[in-house]
């Protein structure tokens, strides 16, 4: 479970020659000419983002951008490309930005955002204030409630200026992260959850896969360990089940309505039992309902495999349908 990655290095070109610039970065490092909004949100660890300005400035800033280029490698690359290509007499002046950092956090994380703030000495920002008047030994850490894997699509408000090298951050989020988040956590404690996977059809290699590759492209857990067990739905009756241990910082009920969303399909043919426990404690999908109305569980279970696929990428969903044809063939 990645809690906290690199963000995009931030470069800043001065040069009177605009537009051969631009192409150069476009040519020689297949560049794409963005804006700020969409660079940041499609940016990824392994990538720059390219502000060329004018050369009339002493201090750069984003708003002094005449084109933004974003390039899928890192400024070492861009800086190197530049060099060995003899195309330095289109540059005025280089400046570094700040290195970047994405946390991800459970909820809003006000908690976590003042510890780390008083843990750095770390100051509340923009992103793109703190882009600006951060320097090359600074470091902005972004917080996301999302996966880490690939782009980020939403950032919290809150971003931190650090003023401390990106090397020294990344050790002290690698000793402490982990430590932290637990303290930012309501309770104060992660989830150790049981998922018992029954299927009468015998088909629990496959719901096994479709299980782990949810709980793996959503980043929900780590598992703990597998085994057959036997689960008693009825008193003194017992059906064969695999189960899966869960370690989570997501609360039972949160889990519980990602199992509902696997149970059946998005038109609302069952497909499987996924029964979790917390506690020993079963919890029962009508624990998971706000309303008390009445309303049945293919209804509900629909309403949260929708909220499913708004966290899923589009080839991800195509993958999970195609599981969920050959359970029923």
């Amino acid at each position: 479970m990645l809690l906290f990655r690199m963000g995009p290095r931030y470069l800043f070109i001065r040069s009177e020659k605009i537009d051969e610039v631009t192409n150069f970065l476009e040519t020689n490092l297949n560049g794409e000419v963005t804006d700020y909004k969409r660079g940041v949100k499609i940016a990824s660890e392994y990538s720059t983002l390219c502000f060329i300005t004018d050369i009339n400035h002493k201090k750069t800033y984003v708003e002094d951008a005449k084109k933004i280029i974003l390039i899928n490698d890192a400024s070492t690359i861009v800086l190197s490309s530049i060099i060995n290509s003899h195309a330095c007499n289109l540059v005025h002046r280089v400046d570094m930005g700040p290195a970047s950092v994405i946390m991800r956090i459970p909820g809003d994380g006000h908690k976590l955002i003042e510890k780390l703030k008083e843990i750095f000495d770390g100051k509340e920002v923009d992103l793109v204030d703190g882009i600006g008047l951060g320097e090359k030994d600074d470091t902005i850490i972004s917080f996301t409630n999302e996966v880490l894997i690939g782009p980020v699509d939403e950032l919290l408000e809150t971003k931190l200026l650090i003023p401390q090298p990106i090397r020294e951050v990344q050790e002290q989020l690698r000793l402490e992260g982990l430590k932290l988040i637990t303290q930012s956590l309501d309770d104060k404690q992660w989830y150790e959850l049981r998922i018992n996977i029954y299927d009468s059809t015998g088909k629990y290699k496959e719901n096994y896969d479709r299980l782990m590759f949810v709980l793996s492209k959503l980043e929900i857990g780590m598992t703990l360990g597998e085994s057959w067990t036997k689960d008693y739905a009825v008193l003194l009756y017992s059906v064969l089940t695999y189960q899966v241990r869960l370690f989570t910082f997501f609360t039972p009920l949160e889990v519980k309505k990602i199992l509902m969303a696997l149970e059946y399909t998005i038109d609302g043919k069952r497909l499987v039992d996924f029964d979790l426990y917390y506690k020993n404690k079963k919890i029962h999908w009508s624990d998971v309902i706000k309303a008390k109305a009445k309303i049945h569980k293919p209804e509900e279970a629909t309403a949260y495999r929708k909220d499913l696929y708004e966290k899923l990428k589009p080839e991800d969903i195509k993958a999970l349908e195609s599981m969920d044809k050959s359970l029923l063939q």
